[in-house]
Formats: structure tokens, C-alpha cells, sequence
């Protein structure tokens, strides 16, 4: 299995679990850029390609967990949208890897990798604590937010 961004000790005041952005290895980088490249052909990019993404991942039973976060999170950096991508994957203490996006705030978009590799949309609270890191918590699965879906600074 490829290293994951480990969830850091918390203290008190730290609750939820934080990652640091490390860079992406293993099979899923490949994966992940094979299917930009595929869906740049079909004409699709940036936000379009999450909901197919997800469905493409949910159908490789042999991918690891920890592949399918690498190969989502390297398909959105891969886009040529401004300011459009994936920061940390953060890893839950229920053993959910949480893709997060650019986008901090209160109600971000995320994708849920769960251990079994099902890979479901959600919603998250991401604060960015400096560049590279990230604090994730109140984690919803199955939904999205109706704007500003994996925007925010570039990482």
C-alpha cells in the first residue's frame, strides 16, 4: 500500500484529525492521470469529471483504499482549471480516507474513500491550517454543496 498523509497525535484544543499535503505515489498516480487524459479527450474537465471519477473508482474492486484517494486526488490536480483541484488526504479514525478540497470552509466538497474502497461524495469542515495542512471534521457522506464545489487557493 502506498504511504498515505498520516492523522497526526491531537491534542486537547485538536480534535479532528489533520494531514499534512505530501506528495502522491503508488498505482493510483497512474490511474489517476490515465483517466484525465481520457476524459480531456471526451471533452470533460474540472468539476466534470468528479461524478464519473467516482463511478470509475467504485469498479475497481482490486485498487486498494489508499490508491483510489491517490488516483481521485492526482485526477483533480490534474485539471487545467485555475485555482481547481485536491488538497490532503486526511485519514479518519473510523479508517476513512477524506479527499479534501481546495475549497476550506464550514461545508466543503470531499470525497469519502471508505475502507471497503467505496468511493462516495460528501461534506466536510476543511480549515487549512498553513499551506500544506488541513484540519477535517463534521464529515457528511452522499451530498454536496450547490456552489463553489473544489475551488480555492492554489496548493
Amino acid at each position: 500500500m502506498p504511504a498515505m498523509p498520516t492523522t497526526t497525535e491531537q491534542s486537547v484544543a485538536m480534535s479532528a484529525p489533520t494531514s499534512t499535503l505530501t506528495p502522491d505515489t503508488g498505482p493510483g498516480v497512474a490511474y489517476g492521470t490515465a483517466f484525465v487524459a481520457a476524459s480531456s479527450a471526451q471533452g470533460v474537465s474540472g468539476a466534470g469529471v468528479l461524478r464519473p471519477l467516482i463511478d470509475d473508482l467504485n469498479a475497481q474492486a482490486a485498487m486498494s483504499p489508499a490508491d483510489k484517494a491517490t488516483a481521485a486526488r492526482v485526477a483533480c490536480n490534474a485539471q487545467s482549471t485555475p485555482g481547481w483541484g485536491a488538497g490532503p488526504v486526511v485519514v479518519m479514525p473510523n479508517g476513512d480516507l477524506i479527499v479534501t478540497s481546495r475549497m476550506h470552509s464550514p461545508e466543503a466538497s470531499v470525497l469519502v474513500v471508505k475502507p471497503d474502497g467505496a468511493v462516495l461524495r460528501g461534506t466536510a469542515y476543511v480549515e487549512m491550517l498553513d499551506e500544506t495542512t488541513c484540519r477535517v471534521s463534521n464529515v457528511r457522506e452522499g451530498q454536496w454543496p450547490s456552489r463553489g464545489v473544489w475551488v480555492g487557493p492554489s496548493v
